[in-house]
Formats: C-alpha cells, structure tokens, sequence
C-alpha cells in the first residue's frame, strides 16, 4: 500500500490506532504503539484511520521523504533480484541517517516474506541490542517497532563508548558475533555506529572486507557513496536515502543512552552485590587478558601481564563491566567499592570469571559518559 502522508512520533509517547496503519512494515492496525525516549518512528496510516498521540512531539509529513518508500529500491533489491546471495547486509551512514530504521523495516520485511533474520548492533556507543560498551545480536522472531523490544542472544564486551581507537576489537568482535549467529538465520543485518569521518570511513571498509558483507547500504551524502565505491566491489553497494530533518539533539541521546543503561539495573529485586576477590579472578581490557591486579595507594586501577609494563586505568569506583564466563557475556554489572583486595559490584549476573574493564561508567543518576571527559560534560550541561 502507498501513503502519501506520515505521522512522524518522537517518544516518549504512546500512539492509538482506530483503523488500518502501518510502523516499518510492521501492522499496528487497531491498535496501540509505545514509542520510546528519544525514538523517532514513522505512522503511516490508511484513509479512515483515526489516530490518537499521547505525549511525545508529532508531526504530518510528506512520505517523500519520511515515509518507508524512500527505501523501496533497497528492499527490492534484497528480496527480489537475487535473494540466495544477500546474505549479510553492512548498514554504514553518519549519525542521524536513518540506520537503525532501516535495519528494523529490513528485518520486518524479510520476517514478512519468511525468512529467519538476524541482526548485529554493533553501535557501542548508541545501540538497541546492548547497553552502552558492547555489540548485541539476535534472532529476531516477530515484527517490531523498535529494536529495543529485541531479546538479545549474545554479547560482545568492546569497553568504550566511542569506536575511536577501537575499530580492530569492534571488527573482530563483530566477527565472532557474527559466527554464533549465522547458522540460526537466513539473512543476517550488521548496524554500524555514526563514525565515518576521518579514518571512519576506512574503519568500516575493513569491516566490510572482514565479514565478507554481500551488500553495503550507504545512508546520507551521496559523496559517501562514491568513497565506499571507490574502495570496494561497487556492484554490493547500495545508496539509501536519509530521512529529512529527524536529528536527535545532545540531550535526547544522552537520555536514551541512560535508558539503555538502566534497562540492565532497573530490576531492582535481581540486582545484588557481589564481591570479587582480586587474586582469584582475571581481568580483560581492549581484547587482552590480565590475571593480576591491583588498586595502588591513589585508588587507580593496575593491570599485570607477564613480560609487559603495568596498564594504569581509572579509579574504578562507577566503572561498567561485562562479565564473563569463559568466552561468553553472562552479564554486565557496576563497581561500586574497590579495596586493595576486592571489588563490589552491583549486578544479577549469578556466576562469572571474568570482569572485562571499560573506560566508561555512571557518574550520577542522570548520564552515562566516558569517563575519560566525564567532568568537562558535567560542567557544560
């Protein structure tokens, strides 16, 4: 079905449908839609439809340029041409370029025409399927709105909120990821981070090269589009339009990072606190692993490694962790107390053996930030 005009919803809010509608190629006709904090989606109803927006801000737009018809071209290049060798699609763009959108109505549409889709959130910094310092992926069983209605079956632990410095851990964590999950589905979704200035642009072609991506879908400048053609086979890539003017401000990003967050802590009645002695359990930072460690006289945090100089890294007290059991992700947890022989941590992970470090933690209840520019954000806001 064609629209000609869409409801564009920014969340919080909670939209009701009298009649046919439609949200990423997911039907919500007759009925009711959350949309979260900070989210963005797109109603595109039927002639008739009576629709009903509590909360949030909304507007009538053009489908032009907002609704899903801008992304025909890539849909039916995935599903209709030539299916059996699209097998995994990279989504690159700056931010704000629509790219967690289209991987939601790609996955809608391939759930559509009965394929078994997967998808990998590998935006560390501003993901659905993880919280903030690691890449989430899943099998996704049923339409959706928002990727953060997901149930997330594995985990990478990356340790940063930005890719910067990064890009190798996130490749190869993306890799093994990818791994786990390519036997389970059929079609297989990569979302990437807004880094794509600078060296992002080479950051997320070795990605491409690394995963052997079937198609590459280039959001935004068409500008972008010629660089990615430049540098790899130009006939798996893909331009895709933005939608206009649906930039999130600073303060929505931070509010939907918080939330994302606290998706992992608000379950007050599992949440407990666990103290890990530190001689007994080993330490992973930027993919190496420590089995010494020490708080020194300033309350720092000191990695050992056989044959190598101690890694110095912040206080740890508010740091985030993942913790791990063996190679896998069980959990995530806070430090909240460092002594010289144990750590206490706030978590409802219920068994681990490793606590993998980031440079990233909780300063008050209303920001989660690198810790590293902690301060100077504070200040500003």
């Amino acid at each position: 079905m064609s629209y000609h005009w869409v409801h564009l919803v920014k969340g919080p809010a909670v939209v009701t449908l009298e009649g046919f509608g439609e949200v990423l190629g997911k039907d919500v006709s007759n009925n009711q839609v959350s949309v979260g904090v900070g989210k963005i989606l797109p109603f595109e109803i039927g002639s008739g439809c009576k629709i009903d927006i509590k909360g949030g801000k909304s507007r009538l737009v053009s489908s032009y340029n907002f609704g899903t018809a801008i992304w025909h071209q890539i849909i039916r290049r995935i599903f209709l041409e030539n299916m059996t060798t699209v097998r995994k699609i990279l989504i690159v763009g700056d931010t704000d370029t629509g790219k967690s959108t289209l991987a939601t109505y790609i996955t809608n549409k391939a759930l559509e025409k009965g394929y078994r889709p997967g998808i990998i959130d590998a935006d560390i910094g501003q993901g659905d399927l993880a919280p903030p310092n690691a890449i989430g992926a899943a099998v996704v069983t049923e339409q959706i709105t928002d990727l953060r209605g997901v149930n997330t079956h594995f985990y990478e632990f990356v340790g940063n909120i930005s890719p910067v410095g990064f890009e190798d851990l996130i490749i190869k964590a993306v890799k093994r990821i990818l791994a786990k999950i390519r036997t389970a589905c059929d079609i297989c979704v990569i979302n990437t981070d807004g880094y794509i200035l600078n060296t992002g642009i080479e950051y997320k072609v070795r990605m491409a090269k690394e995963i052997r991506s079937d198609m590459l879908v280039c959001l935004g400048k068409a500008s972008l589009l010629n660089n990615f053609k430049a540098r790899l086979d130009p006939s798996t890539v893909v331009f895709g339009r933005s939608p206009s003017k649906t930039t999130k401000s600073r303060i929505d990003r931070s509010k939907r990072r918080l939330n994302q967050f606290q998706r992992y802590f608000k379950e007050q009645s599992r949440t407990k606190l666990i103290a890990k002695e530190l001689s007994y359990t080993k330490f992973v930072y930027r993919g190496q692993t420590y089995s010494g460690m020490w708080i020194d006289r300033d309350g720092f945090l000191r990695l050992n490694k056989r044959k190598t100089l101690p890694v110095k890294l912040r206080r740890p007290e508010g740091m985030f962790v993942g913790l791990g059991m063996n190679r896998e992700i069980v959990g995530f947890g806070l430090i909240l107390n460092a002594s010289r022989h144990e750590l206490t941590i706030q978590s409802s992970a219920n068994d681990f053996n490793k606590i993998h470090l980031s440079n990233s933690g909780i300063c008050n209840e209303k920001t989660v930030l690198g810790l590293d520019t902690l301060n100077r954000l504070i200040k500003k806001e």
